[in-house]
């Protein structure tokens, strides 16, 4: 017997337990002619390298209350919390190798421990470039996941690859409308506050299996993106809601807009392709762009802050754009225009080569009147979504420009997220409704 147990402590010695393999999501890589790459570890990303707190933006419950009077709000009054902010600096990818990214965590301030809801935020665009990041900015360019921790939500708002706030610049411009790197970045911000919160007394905590998801804008197209990550790439989140506001759910549509009459849609489609192009690498820009612009447009997004570039004395869309693009759009061919077509392809929603394997509640709201995110595309594109199994609910705000509708409307949104974490079903789901005055929820 003694032999015995001797023999089976040899080999036990002898095989120790094999180490975890390292979790490498299953996601595509690469495309419109950019080489595949490997993913980095999920357990290489996440990682907090710096946090700090802001002091003049951890807030009582009555200054926030004050902040709000002070801009004529008054709807959300008494908030039941006070706020502690952190800058927050963390590990994502990009491209298959490592990459820093800078965000806002923003928790109650109950000091118990007490578990929250994640929110994960990710803003509107802003601009391309380290100096347009809301961490590099002042108090109002953070103030929604500042209110929303008042709420009593744990609220992470990342500032996007390209875009650091603090720390060490990023060097290189903001992969705008590229979903990857959108999705990647916003989920791994999700990570560090796991990862932070393990490790750091921090007074209160986010509960992974109560996350939403709400942006505008660029932001909308970033929780969408995220969505269809999610599954693979940051499981540990359960997603209870998602808010998409004016979304650019279909980016083709759009630059058929843009790129067919003269509207700031046509800015975006120009700052969608700079972004997209200096992240995939293919193609020249002088192949859609006049060369005067494909040489300017670039560096004027790495030193200028804004939501997008300007129309300003642009009457006509050949002062923007080769006649190839033009040409294609009014033809209908703008998807064979390779590498182009491709990128914005590749953004869409409808034709998203990551599967949607969670399923959660999605409220999308529009602005009836809205010249950057064209509306009608977009609505468009609501009815294939739903034959893909979302559970989608339309709000349109009527008369709404860009961001009328999305700022009109949050109290309906509030209430709609709250209704959701409370195990609230959707009711007369994938319906697409008139178009109603979004300004009586603010009443």
């Amino acid at each position: 017997m003694h032999r015995l147990l001797l023999l089976l402590s040899l080999l036990l010695v002898a095989c120790p337990e094999p180490e975890p393999t390292p979790s490498i999501p299953d996601l595509p890589t690469g495309g419109c002619g950019m080489a595949t790459y490997e993913w980095v570890p999920l357990d290489q990303v996440g990682d907090v390298v710096f946090h700090e707190e802001v002091a003049d933006w951890s807030m009582s419950a009555g200054g926030i209350d004050a902040l709000l009077q002070s801009f004529d709000i008054t709807q959300f009054s008494p908030l039941p919390h006070g706020v502690k902010a952190w800058k927050v600096r963390y590990v994502t990818q990009d491209r298959g190798h490592t990459e820093e990214a800078t965000m806002l965590l923003t928790l109650p301030d109950t000091g118990d421990g007490t578990s929250f809801p994640i929110m994960v935020a990710p803003h509107g665009t802003s601009g391309f470039t380290d100096t347009c990041a809301p961490t590099a900015g002042e108090l109002e360019d953070n103030a929604f996941g500042i209110v929303f921790a008042a709420m009593g939500y744990a609220v992470v708002s990342p500032d996007y690859l390209g875009m650091n706030g603090f720390g060490a610049p990023s060097g290189f411009l903001h992969p705008y409308l590229v979903p990857e790197a959108t999705a990647v970045a916003t989920l791994d911000a999700v990570r560090a506050l796991l990862r932070l919160q393990e490790t750091e007394d921090l007074g209160a905590s986010g509960d992974p299996t109560r996350t939403v998801l709400w942006g505008g804008s660029e932001g909308g197209f970033a929780v969408l993106q995220a969505e269809r990550y999610a599954a693979r790439y940051l499981p540990e989140a359960q997603i209870a809601a998602t808010v998409a506001l004016v979304p650019p759910t279909d980016l083709t549509g759009i630059a058929y807009e843009g790129l067919t009459q003269t509207l700031d849609a046509s800015a975006g489609v120009a700052g969608a392709w700079v972004g997209q192009h200096s992240w995939y690498g293919v193609g020249e820009l002088s192949e859609v762009l006049l060369d005067p612009i494909a040489e300017a447009l670039p560096g004027e997004m790495m030193e200028t802050c804004g939501n997008f570039p300007s129309m300003e004395g642009v009457e006509q869309l050949e002062q923007l754009f080769q006649p190839a693009a033009i040409d294609a759009a009014a033809a209908g061919t703008l998807e064979e225009l390779d590498p182009w077509g491709c990128y914005l392809g590749l953004a869409d929603l409808t034709t998203s080569r990551i599967p949607r394997e969670v399923d959660p509640p999605v409220l999308i709201v529009l602005s009836e009147l809205d010249e950057l995110v064209v509306t009608e595309p977009v609505r468009e594109s609501l009815p294939a979504l739903c034959d893909q199994g979302y559970d989608l609910e339309h709000l349109e705000c009527a008369g709404a420009d860009h961001t009328e509708g999305a700022v009109s409307s949050l109290p309906y949104q509030i209430d709609w997220v709250a209704d959701r974490l409370a195990g609230e079903p959707l009711e007369g789901t994938c319906v697409i409704n008139e178009p109603i005055d979004c300004a009586q929820f603010l009443d």
